[in-house]
């Protein structure tokens, strides 16, 4: 029991030591938390009890304290010298810090730093204004002294480290120190090195230039890249054009010999005199016509079998003495009329882009002779044909092979026939004209070198493109549009990329997405096309930073002008793919061109008319230009192909347009005549009658252009007949050869009117200022998002939509010079007198008639409703239909024409109109009217 009760007794003394302990340890633990937070709260009361002070000390510095704020101030200016001004900020920064960082030793080294460099600070403002430096002897108080009074200077505590540096070191040592030390301070109190700056400087520099290095290693091996394809596509193309020069002169070798075995033939034939029939060599003809029928031929370059056939027919020749009999028909009547021929560079399929610089006229030149004779040897390369429509030759090759001497004397007998026959008619020609005219020469196309060249065009990088592309589609994402850049087509003012939407997505939310796009890209307008014809993408057009200019001369010289078929081809400019854009005016086949002020009209009616007369020959094509602004197409005046002299007169106008009506209507009963559809059927079959020798043969009609600069000054005075015209050639003119071009530079809906714009299907917007101007051309909006400056949108019969193309830009000057050029030309052309005589006699007749078509234009109650008016004094409409008994509608015109004549004032709303003539004034102006 004892045992057991002494276990007891010491267990529980064992508990009792425990929770002894336990107890220490906590209230040790409540006694650091509570020291911790006194001493948290005494660290925050003495950062306010700090910041009052620096407020205080602050205050004091600039004297708003009082006496007492002066004093202390003078303390501070005399202790620190001018770092007095910052003393009590840094205090309470360097206070703030070690509170924070209280038993850092870091913090330490940070904050003695500080203080080397607030010390610094004052001796540079004591090396600055040498207060302690002008002490010949050190002495504190003259020291204190000043710089209280001063308020510069360093101060008791700089001022003496200054002067002691500069005492025993000079100005230059103290300079060297204060560095020094400024340094060490710098670098403890940042703890970054000076020199692991520079090496890793160093390092980014060394970077830099390895990849700069690279960057010039990869562009310097794209571009031997390019050098090397460039160099195997010259080699590709020169093997083609010699392939091409061997096949021309292994085609002409054939020639020669099927030639000379067909002469060989002739000649022996005429010695057996077994030939029955007429041989092409007896056939009366003149010499240049001979001439010119072998060089068609010749340049036509028919294959050997073709020339076999069409030189002389499929004849059998035999040894027995019976007459040869021809099988074939006698030799056919071959007509190499206005022949184009290509020169060797057309022919090459490989898309060569390069064309001699000494090429005249796309698809045309000057007549120029190279005999046959001068054809160049197998070894040397063959020049480039010169490309023209037309070629007369003076005189036959000697080249061409002797004749044989029966046949000679054949030809000299029907040349002197002839001449028998031409003397009298000479005689007679002689006996009518004493003064023998000049003889027109031949029309020579204008040369391309009179229009200049296009400047190169640079356009945005490929990485500047594909980081606009980039910052598209991510505006797009942001807006959760996702979409695919498909394709980027870079044209000469805008560049359009392609996007393809994901499914599920919208085109109308793209679409509405206009103007976030262009505030993303920072672009002057944005136009989108959803979706792109023929694709399954939407397009967005962005306007390129430099716009390239389209040269007519680029336009002219490329390969689809050239070959284009039609006389009337117009080069409109390129696409935003770069491509070129040439239309016919014949399939268009009239065209509304309108568009703001500047926005490039009258240049694209420029580029038509030299692209007309770049094409056709004055014989093909007659144009009439009305121009009542007067300036614009004046410059045309005395070229060959203007029918009458440029129109300035509104009302000679008018009375041009009603000349064009009458002529399309005596076409149509000419085409009647001859059974045939349209011109192109009338003329050839004028040909057919001219081949066939009738003397009652027509003359061939021309295409007319009628060119119109401004309708909205022909609207303003005779609206009317100038509508009813433009109606009834757009309606019925196409298949006569006859065209309208009509610009205007107020798209307005009562000058183009619902009736001219419905019967012209072709138009050209250029940049207007409003939607509604580009509904009234297009009867869509797009046109007022448009650049200017040629920026156009092309949408000619045929096309879904509108496509924007950059129109060619001529200038004035290239334009004088092409029309000098062809003013220089003795062509023999004159104006048609007799077309100018009927629209002159139009226009007086309209002019002279004014009053009179007025009168007739004016109601048969007009005279009686004037007087009835001005008996009664009151102006209104219901009197009118009450005392003359007619409708509203008549009443009202007959108002208006009183108002017009101005026997009664303008409406004014509910009020009656004012009565403006007496009636000895109406009778006067009764007498003015008849």
């Amino acid at each position: 029991m004892a045992a057991s009760s002494g276990r007891k007794s010491s267990s529980s003394n064992k508990r009792t030591t425990k929770s002894t302990s336990r107890t220490k340890k906590t209230g040790q633990k409540k006694s650091a938390a509570q020291t911790a937070q006194e001493i948290a709260l005494f660290h925050e009361i003495g950062l306010i009890v700090l910041f009052a002070a620096m407020v205080f000390l602050f205050c004091c510095n600039f004297g708003i304290i009082g006496p007492a704020g002066e004093a202390v101030s003078g303390v501070l200016f005399g202790i620190f010298g001018l770092t007095a001004y910052v003393m009590p900020v840094l205090l309470f920064l360097a206070a703030a810090f070690w509170f924070v960082n209280e038993g850092n030793p870091s913090a330490a080294r940070k904050l003695s730093a500080g203080m080397v460099l607030f010390v610094m600070a004052g001796v540079v403002s004591d090396l600055a204004v040498k207060a302690a430096g002008s002490m010949e002897k050190y002495d504190v108080k003259v020291l204190y002294e000043n710089c209280r009074m001063q308020k510069n200077g360093g101060g008791i505590l700089a001022g003496s480290l200054s002067f002691l540096l500069q005492h025993y070191l000079g100005t230059l040592g103290a300079v060297l120190v204060v560095l020094l030390c400024c340094v060490v301070s710098l670098i403890l109190l940042t703890e970054k090195s000076l020199l692991g700056t520079m090496k890793r400087g160093g390092s980014r520099v060394r970077e830099l230039s390895r990849e700069e290095a690279q960057r010039r290693r990869e562009l310097a091996e794209v571009r031997r890249q390019e050098q090397a394809e460039n160099a195997q596509r010259r080699r590709e193309q020169t093997m083609a054009r010699r392939q091409v020069q061997e096949e021309q002169r292994a085609r002409k070798a054939e020639e020669r010999r099927l030639k000379a075995e067909e002469k060989e033939n002739e000649k022996i034939l005429r010695m057996e005199r077994k030939v029955s029939g007429v041989m092409l060599d007896t056939a009366l003809s003149r010499p240049g016509d001979t001439a010119q029928r072998r060089d068609d031929i010749h340049e036509i370059m028919l294959s050997g079998e073709e020339l076999t056939e069409a030189g002389t027919g499929t004849r059998k020749i035999t040894d027995e003495p019976e007459p040869i009999s021809v099988e074939a028909p006698v030799q056919p009547e071959f007509t190499f009329e206005k022949v184009r021929i290509r020169g060797v560079h057309q022919v090459m399929v490989d898309g060569e882009a390069d064309y001699p610089e000494e090429q005249t006229v796309p698809g045309r030149e000057p007549a120029a002779e190279v005999p046959e004779s001068s054809a160049p040897e197998p070894s040397a390369p063959e020049p480039a044909i010169r490309i023209h429509k037309e070629r007369i030759i003076d005189a036959v090759p000697e080249a061409a092979g002797e004749e044989e001497a029966g046949g000679q004397k054949m030809e000299e007998a029907g040349r002197l026939k002839a001449e028998e026959h031409r003397q009298p008619e000479m005689a007679q020609s002689v006996e009518r004209a004493v003064p023998a005219p000049r003889e027109p020469r031949p029309y020579a196309f204008p040369p391309v070198t009179l229009l200049q060249k296009g400047k190169a065009a640079t356009g945005d990088s490929e990485r500047e493109l594909k980081e606009t592309a980039l910052r598209l589609q991510q505006t797009l994402n942001t807006f959760g549009v996702k979409v695919t850049i498909t394709d980027i087509s870079q044209g000469p003012s805008v560049t359009r990329y392609e996007l393809q939407p994901e499914q599920g997505v919208k085109v109308s939310k793209i679409v509405g997405l206009a103007d976030d796009i262009k505030l993303n890209l920072a672009a002057i307008d944005v136009r989108i096309e959803a979706p792109i014809p023929g694709k399954a993408a939407v397009g967005i057009e962005v306007p390129n930073k430099e716009n390239a200019t389209v040269s007519l001369r680029d336009l002219l010289e490329t390969r689809e002008f050239r070959d284009f078929q039609s006389n009337i081809a117009f080069a409109v400019g390129k696409d935003i793919a770069g491509k070129v854009v040439v239309s016919d005016i014949a399939k268009m086949p009239h065209m509304l061109i309108a568009g703001a002020t500047g926005s490039g009209k009258s240049v694209c009616i420029n580029t038509l008319i030299m692209s007309i007369l770049y094409k056709a020959h004055p014989d093909d094509v007659k144009l009439i230009m009305v121009d009542p602004k007067v300036v614009e197409l004046s410059i045309y005046n005395g070229i060959p192909h203007l029918l009458i002299p440029v129109v300035t007169d509104p009302k000679k106008a008018s009375a041009a347009l009603h000349w064009g009506v009458s002529e399309m209507e005596d076409r149509y009963r000419k085409f009647a005549d001859f059974n045939v559809r349209d011109l192109k059927g009338y003329n050839k079959k004028v040909e057919s009658m001219r081949e066939k020798g009738e003397e009652n043969a027509p003359e061939r009609l021309p295409q007319i252009i009628i060119i119109v600069d401004e309708l909205a000054d022909l609207m303003m005075v005779c609206p009317g007949e100038v509508e009813e015209s433009i109606c009834r050639l757009a309606q019925l003119a196409r298949a006569c050869g006859i065209h309208l071009i009509i610009a205007t530079q107020r798209p307005s809906v009562d000058v183009i009117t619902g009736l001219i714009k419905a019967n012209m299907p072709s138009r050209v917007a250029f940049s207007v200022s409003s939607g509604v101007d580009s509904r009234t051309i297009l009867d869509m909006v797009g046109a007022e998002k448009l650049l200017g400056k040629g920026d156009m949108l092309f949408y000619p019969q045929g096309y879904s939509k509108p496509a924007r193309v950059q129109g060619a830009f001529v200038s004035d000057q290239e334009v004088s010079d092409v029309v000098d050029f062809l003013k220089n030309q003795v062509l023999g052309n004159t104006y048609a007198e007799e077309v100018e005589e009927k629209i002159a006699s139009m226009g007086n007749s309209a002019a002279g008639g004014g009053k009179a078509s007025g009168g007739s234009d004016v109601d048969e109650f007009f005279e009686k409703a004037a007087r009835l008016i001005i008996d009664k004094d009151k102006a209104s409409i219901g009197m009118l239909q009450r005392a003359l008994q007619v409708g509203f509608n008549r009443a009202a015109r007959i108002m208006d024409q009183l108002c017009q004549y101005g026997v009664v004032g303008e409406e004014e709303g509910t009020k009656p109109r004012k009565i403006l003539m007496s009636p000895e004034q109406f009778e006067q102006l009764r007498e003015e009217m008849l």
